[in-house]
């Protein structure tokens, strides 16, 4: 094959010509892409230098980011060509990334002898994962460690004030952050990111990209970011790819050279986007309430009264009030380390003070002692989560056997491992008319394992999984975020609105768009006092 051209190789870090891809070596596995990349380069990111700082934008911006990383088989075998011995390390969030599988109970179990959740000298500090020196069989040694290098990227990224406390203790958007620190500590010639601003709120999300410029900046790295074409693309991003799937790679270039083309690929996808973000404006003039004033058609399902959650003098909730009528659709909002995911778990019972009298269901109050287990409060509860999303078994699991695994009941919502007895556990009607709206997904995916889902219908899955038993309360923290499909996140958001009247709904969601139109909000504010207001959908 033609050698890239001596003008495309200056300053090169990486170059595809003329390239296909495959999964593996068999015969019988089919292209990535039909047609082949015809031409794409990595450079270094210096003032001379273009083509450093990428955005991989569209549904098969997954698939690129992976050939780019190394890890599908390049035809012909020189068609992909790394030079200066590039270092990559490539971000997906899809995994935990030397982060222990700890389940939610065992993490708030901690809390109550970690004093402030500080702990300078335990394995498992923010500054020991970030660092390497909470694995056993690492490389690093703490002398060999950059303490400069280290206290700069965790000013960077906002997490300096962090570093001593627990990993596990940190919420999803902090914990991004850290992962993103942890990338960086072996100083990589390219970084990958997919879906890099997945779970942060507006504030950490401005934190975070410019963080990475500044990395690429004072540390020489060129950064390739994975975007969904309804994210927006960061202002220093100097290079633009759209892919989709039935075609491949169809702009690619220089930000300011093929903007126009990439602006006419996704015409009819901004225009659906668009019309989706008008329905939701439509839904938020927000009134304050005082939920002793405020008249509700339906009988208190969960009620929080005077409920305090303290760790030994840090204060999560205080003096917290908190009605929610059966049937009432909420979204719960706060920014990062306010405490969304802290009081959800307290209504699923995986918190240790769900147990300690602080919250009623159905007028019952929840206590050691009363006959209830931890499966009895699940069997009535969905849920689809980041945690949750993390411990699926993804190279032994189906599609299928995923959404059926949330019939079984006594197993909580955490456990994967187990399958579906048809004669033991049929669908319910109800569930069986949602997931015939899904049939040709289902069809297409369904025998699938997980992990070679799309994020899109890895969602699905996990939205399918928490609603097919018709649960009494159903959750959905971050339920649809990273969706690159809105059509399907749309036909998610219809059928919970209109066909989910039974149910109550809690939703946490960074981004007005991504979650189901709702009655009521419940806002955090994180502050000392961990004030709060409640307000109505006018």
């Amino acid at each position: 094959m033609t050698r890239p051209s001596p003008q495309l190789l200056k300053n090169c870090l990486m170059t595809i010509q003329k390239a296909k891809f495959k999964p593996d070596t068999s015969l019988k596995s089919q292209f990535i892409f039909p047609t082949e990349i015809t031409q794409f380069s990595i450079k270094s990111p210096n003032k001379w230098n273009t083509n450093s700082l990428w955005s991989i934008i569209g549904p098969g911006k997954s698939k690129l980011l992976k050939i780019i990383a190394g890890e599908y088989i390049a035809h012909p075998p020189l068609s992909r060509i790394y030079y200066d011995n590039s270092k990559i390390k490539f971000l997906n969030f899809r995994e935990n990334s030397g982060l222990d599988k700890v389940h939610m109970s065992a993490r708030y179990e901690a809390y109550s002898y970690k004093g402030v959740l500080e702990m300078s000298d335990d394995t498992n500090s923010v500054f020991n994962y970030i660092t390497g020196l909470n694995n056993y069989n690492t490389m690093h040694k703490q002398e060999d460690i950059s303490r400069e290098f280290v206290d700069q990227l965790l000013k960077l990224f906002n997490l300096d004030h962090l570093q001593k406390k627990w990993i596990q203790s940190l919420s999803n958007g902090q914990l991004r952050r850290a992962r993103l620190v942890k990338a960086l500590m072996d100083r990589p010639n390219i970084l990958l990111i997919d879906d890099p601003f997945l779970g942060l709120d507006p504030k950490n999300t401005t934190t975070v990209s410019e963080a990475l410029y500044r990395v690429a900046k004072e540390l020489n790295i060129s950064i390739v970011l994975g975007l969904r074409v309804q994210d927006d693309i960061p202002d220093w991003i100097n290079s633009i790819a759209y892919v989709d799937n039935e075609f491949g790679v169809k702009v690619c270039g220089l930000k300011e050279e093929v903007f126009d083309d990439y602006q006419k690929e996704i015409k009819l996808i901004q225009q659906e986007h668009l019309q989706h973000e008008s329905i939701h404006h439509q839904h938020t003039k927000l009134v304050p309430i005082t939920q002793e004033e405020e008249q509700y058609q339906s009988p208190i399902h969960i009620e929080f009264n005077n409920a305090s959650i303290i760790y030994k003098g840090l204060i999560i909730f205080q003096n917290f009030n908190w009605k929610i009528p059966k049937g009432s659709k909420w979204r719960i909002l706060g920014d990062n380390g306010t405490g969304k995911t802290t009081l959800l778990s307290i209504i699923t019972g995986d918190h240790p003070q769900s147990w300690r009298s602080v919250i009623s269901i159905d007028g019952k109050l929840r206590k050691t002692g009363n006959g209830i287990s931890i499966f009895d409060v699940n069997n009535k509860i969905g849920i689809s989560s980041p945690e949750l999303h993390s411990l699926v078994p993804q190279h032994t699991r189906t599609m299928n056997e995923i959404i059926y695994n949330g019939l079984v009941k006594d197993i909580g919502n955490s456990n994967f491992m187990y399958k579906r007895n048809p004669k033991n556990h049929p669908i319910p009607p109800k569930s069986q008319a949602i997931l015939d709206q899904f049939k040709q997904q289902l069809d297409e995916y369904g025998d699938e394992l997980f992990i070679n889902l799309s994020m899109t219908n890895q969602k699905l899955c996990l939205f399918l999984r928490a609603i097919i038993k018709q649960p009494e309360i159903l959750i959905l923290d971050e339920a649809f975020s990273c969706m690159e499909d809105e059509k399907v996140m749309i036909q998610c958001h219809k059928i919970i609105e209109h066909q989910l009247n039974d149910m109550t709904v809690l939703t946490i969601g960074h981004l007005d768009w991504e979650i189901p139109n709702c009655q009521y909000l419940l806002q955090l504010s994180g502050d000392n006092d961990r004030s709060y207001r409640v307000y109505k959908y006018a």
